[in-house]
């Protein structure tokens, strides 16, 4: 790979990590959580799959639970920018936080 073409595929402003963890999606209009499992999650969004295919432009709060009873878990409230369907049959999507706690 060139210079060049690492400094392309370096777009994101954030580090990236892989975090393959369940967690629930609250869903605007939706009473109930959705199980979800996330994929991979930075300061600026995260990627989670589903069975629920979710529109981009809805509103959502994701909660990972922590592992640990000592620390608080993790919220985030951000709005899904990519819904795609995945080769398992369910659906991928990108979440772009604007609030984390």
């Amino acid at each position: 790979m060139s210079f060049h073409d690492q400094q392309y595929s370096e777009k994101r402003d954030f580090i990236r990590m892989t975090v393959e963890t369940p967690a629930t999606l609250t869903v605007a209009g939706i009473a109930e959580p959705l199980a979800v499992q996330c994929q991979d999650l930075s300061s600026q969004g995260v990627q989670v799959t589903t069975a629920s295919e979710i529109p981009s432009g809805t509103r959502v709060v994701l909660s990972i639970p922590s592992p640990t009873p000592n620390l608080p878990g993790l919220e985030g409230k951000g709005e899904v920018v990519r819904c795609a369907a995945n080769t398992e049959g369910g659906f991928t999507l990108g979440v772009r936080f604007d609030q984390l706690d």
